[in-house]
């Protein structure tokens, strides 16, 4: 049975990310040599991959392939020819975005002019009427979660414009210098500036640029800080609590990094372990001591379960008496 062709890109389409995605900034060699297609961004889970990629008017549109032998794979093409499954979403790095105005309504909007498809996947809910949702990584191919993209994307947008500028510039030639109006502006220099104004302004333009870089880098750094910290927290607190054993810190922790709220979604649903002083409280009953804990002597106590030992000297004194006397 033949499948359908999906939506990758409308860029018409406003997308929930807050931007248009342009098809003729987009960089798709390395997509073609690669055709990927995931289910739902999950990298450890290939399900096929994408063939005819080709543009339709305004539309990127691509047919699935899937891997028939794997048991996803062959699951997702079920759904696809039954109908039940039509979204798609692309995973992409943007490069360069700056903001227009949006002729239909004359609202400033932001539009990502140049990006490279790094994967698409198949999902079961797309997030506009395109059929279409978006996945945007990072420079180290990173997925971005929605409260660092909108800081993102204003950072791309300021260096794209550094970028443009410098661009202009560095294309002419001393003898022959002829900037327009905007990009004068943009430097902040008149039309009558001289060859030695405008390098003044090229260089300090350049170190404003290298003054964003690093601002930008900053940013990136202490957000990726911050995520690690809540993620190590989490997970701390749930080896602490028993729900996990310490072997399994490291696990959750990268889990967390790259799904915050699935981690802790897991780590919600698990067991807290029962405490010693617990068990002590739910098994002294009329005072008694456990089983398990009549050889303990009074440095085991206090070193595996204070807690429990300061129960029995106040509601069994006599239980109590008979831990002290114990070598």
């Amino acid at each position: 049975m033949a499948l359908p062709a999906f939506i990758l890109n409308d860029e018409t389409v406003y997308t929930s990310h807050g931007f248009y995605l342009l098809n003729a900034g987009a960089r798709l060699d390395r997509f073609r040599e690669n055709p990927v297609m995931l289910d739902n961004h999950c990298d450890s889970q290939v399900i096929g991959r994408w063939k005819d990629l080709h543009m339709e008017g305004a539309r990127l549109m691509a047919t699935p392939d899937f891997d028939a032998e794997d048991e996803v794979g062959k699951k997702r093409q079920r759904q696809v020819e039954k109908g039940f499954v039509r979204g798609a979403s692309l995973g992409l790095y943007i490069n360069a975005a700056e903001y227009r105005i949006d002729p239909a309504t004359g609202e400033s909007r932001l539009y990502v002019t140049e990006w490279e498809a790094l994967e698409a996947s198949i999902v079961a809910i797309p997030s506009n009427a395109g059929a279409v949702s978006l996945r945007v990584y990072n420079s180290e191919s990173r997925p971005m979660a929605e409260t660092e993209l909108s800081v993102h994307l204003e950072r791309i947008v300021k260096l794209s414009k550094s970028n443009n500028n410098m661009s202009t510039i560095k294309n002419q030639t001393e003898a022959d210098v002829t900037l327009s109006a905007q990009a004068l502006v943009a430097l902040g220099v008149s039309e009558s500036a001289t060859t030695a104004e405008v390098s003044a302004a090229v260089v300090r333009l350049s170190a404003e640029l290298e003054k964003e870089k690093a601002e930008h880098e900053a940013l990136k750094n202490e957000v990726e800080a911050d995520q690690k910290r809540r993620a190590e927290d989490m997970v701390e607190l749930a080896v602490k609590d028993g729900r996990i054993t310490a072997d399994r810190r490291e696990t959750f922790v990268k889990l967390a990094l790259a799904d915050f709220k699935t981690a802790q979604e897991t780590l919600e649903t698990l067991k807290t372990k029962e405490s010693l002083s617990a068990k002590v409280q739910g098994s002294l009953g009329g005072g008694a001591i456990p089983e398990a804990r009549k050889s303990w002597n009074l440095c085991r106590w206090m070193r595996e379960d204070m807690e429990g030992l300061n129960r029995l000297k106040a509601d069994a004194p006599e239980a109590y008496a008979e831990i002290l006397k114990k070598q």
